[in-house]
Formats: structure tokens, sequence, C-alpha cells
């Protein structure tokens, strides 16, 4: 079998998650089947570096060590003749440091001929933006450099809720366990969506998310907009999908008044109890599409519809599908 050599970037304060995460999707291939990858640590020297969090790994290589010793780089353009499969870039403070950039930027630009893909992980995609690789491309990065990201490099169409895109040579993917959301697209477009997902669930992930999924799950969504009056209304909610989850049970489980509960939770939510409930069903739904093989009835039931007609509809008005093309899509 033909190895795909997987480079996995190293410097300091590199974010552990955003590498350990890929590295584990990749290297967790071996334990559905016989694995093409061969996993390697690529550092500016080869040698110790050290995470935020205080983890140490050990570059295999140099930068220039690994160019130099696996290509001629005059015969970047020959298909056969690829310095790397991929190069996975994590995020982390490192990652936006200035020297840290000038030490690898220029290679990145060098090679990028030579590499079939390349992906970022979290604000790795600082690194992609300094190189100018990202140009002209749609990239995401970390909810919380996206505006920075957009505001330093303009060059680039900054998609702000999306997990990760794909642009075929180059991808970006947002925040830490998105790295792996990404993964498992890039073994998916290597060796299939049935190998993608038996990985899937060996890493116990909890469902495979596409690209355009929100940053945010929606039951975290809601909870970063509440206060304490509305802190454990999510989760009750969703212990209880099946019960009548009209106004008056959900302003009763939180002690106010239906009128005093519905104009503060419009207030802290932007949205209505009715729309809030449908929200957390149809996550709910999606979740039970990727993860069971129930009939579609017996999801409508277990999220709380009436019918798998209304369950339906709602599904179609959400995301745009029906229930059966989302299972076909994601499974």
């Amino acid at each position: 079998m033909l190895r795909r050599k997987i480079g996995f970037l190293l410097f300091d304060q590199f974010n552990g998650q955003d590498l350990i995460g890929p590295l584990e999707a990749f290297h967790s291939v071996n334990n559905v089947t016989d694995s093409p990858y061969e996993c390697i640590f690529i550092g500016q020297k080869a040698g110790p570096y050290r995470s935020e969090a205080g983890l140490t790994m050990l570059a295999d290589i140099s930068l220039q060590e690994l160019a130099l010793n696996d290509l001629n780089l005059a015969d970047a353009a020959l298909p056969n003749n690829t310095l790397l499969d991929t190069l996975i870039i994590p995020g982390g403070a490192g990652s936006r440091a200035p020297l840290v950039q000038a030490a690898i930027c220029p290679w990145l630009r060098q090679v990028n001929p030579a590499i079939r893909r390349i992906a970022s992980v979290c604000t790795g995609a600082f690194i992609l933006a300094e190189s100018g690789l990202l140009n002209g491309l749609q990239a995401t990065t970390h909810w919380a450099f996206v505006e920075a990201l957009a505001k330093h490099y303009p060059q680039i169409q900054v998609q702000a809720n999306e997990l990760f895109v794909d642009n075929g040579h180059i991808a970006t993917s947002a925040g830490i366990t998105s790295g792996i959301d990404l993964s498992l697209k890039l073994i998916e477009n290597d060796l299939g969506s049935d190998i993608a997902s038996q990985v899937a669930r060996y890493l116990v992930v909890h469902f495979r998310r596409a690209g355009d999924q929100a940053q945010y799950s929606v039951p975290l969504q809601f909870q970063s907009k509440t206060d304490t009056r509305f802190s454990s209304l999510t989760g009750w909610v969703l212990q209880n999908l099946q019960r009548d989850l009209s106004i008056s049970s959900l302003a009763d489980y939180c002690g106010m008044s239906e009128r005093n509960f519905y104009r503060h939770f419009v207030e802290q939510l932007g949205e209505t109890p009715a729309r809030y409930v449908d929200s957390l069903r149809l996550d709910y739904a999606r979740q039970l599409l990727v993860e069971k093989t129930w009939p579609i009835d017996k999801i409508a039931e277990a999220c709380g519809y009436q019918s798998s007609d209304a369950f339906r509809r709602a599904f179609v008005r959400k995301f745009l599908m029906a229930p059966n093309a989302y299972r076909q899509r994601f499974r």
C-alpha cells in the first residue's frame, strides 16, 4: 500500500489539542483497516517543542532537512514527487508570534507546490494567512479570533461560523476539537465514508459534523446566553423532549409567571421559547439520524413531535433537506 506521509508542524506555544486531535484521528485508522498513513513531526529544528499547557513534543526533522532530504523542489510539479501528502498546522499563541511566522512562512511558500494538501486547526490559520496562501480563499478559525483574522488579512474571505472550510489544496478549521472533524473529512476523502465513520466511532466522537455546522453546539449557544434563572433550563428540556414543553411548563420549571418568563426569555436569548424548544428537538434529531438506524417515526417520537409529518416539515424548514437525505449525507 502506498504510504501517505502526514506532517505535523511544531513550534513553541502550540495548542496541544489542535495537534493531538488530528494525530489521533489519522493514527486511529490503524484500528479499523490497514492504514496508509505515516505521521511525522516537523519543526524549525529537530528537537523538543513545548505547548501552551506544558506538553513537550519532539520534532523528528527540521523544515530544511525535510525539504533537502525528501525532495528536489525543482521537480515539485511532478504528481508523484511530493514532499508530504498532508501538512497539519496547529494553532496556539505561537502561531500568531512574529518570530514563529518569520521562521515558517518562507519555508511554507517554498514547499507549498510539493504538498498535496495543507490543513490548519484553530489559529493555525494565521500562519497560512501570513504566508499568503489563503489570499482569495474562504477560511475560518476559532470564533474568538475571527475578527482579528479578517482585520489583518482582508484578502481572505473569513467565514465566521463554519466548523471547517475545505478548498481542496488548503483547508482551515475552527477551534480545537473541530480539527478532529476536519481530519475525519480528510480521511473520508482518502478512504471513503465507511472508514471515516468507523474511525469516528473508535474515537467516541458524538457524531461526525459537517463543515457548515455552527462552531457552537445548539445547547451551548443557549447556555452561553442565559443568566442563573435559565442556567439549568436547557438540560431539563433535553431530558424531557417528549413532554409538553409549552410556555406554561417552561415557566413553571423556572418558577416564573408565563408573562414574566416570556419577556425575560426573549430579552436574553433573542428568540421565542417555542423556537428554542424546536431548535433543541431538531438538534437532537440530527444527532439520532447519524448515530441510530431508527425509522423516522421513532426519531420523531423521541424528539417530541406528534407525527412524523410534523417532524419532517420542521426539519426541512430548519436544514433545507429531508431527514432521510440528511442521514444519507452524514452517516
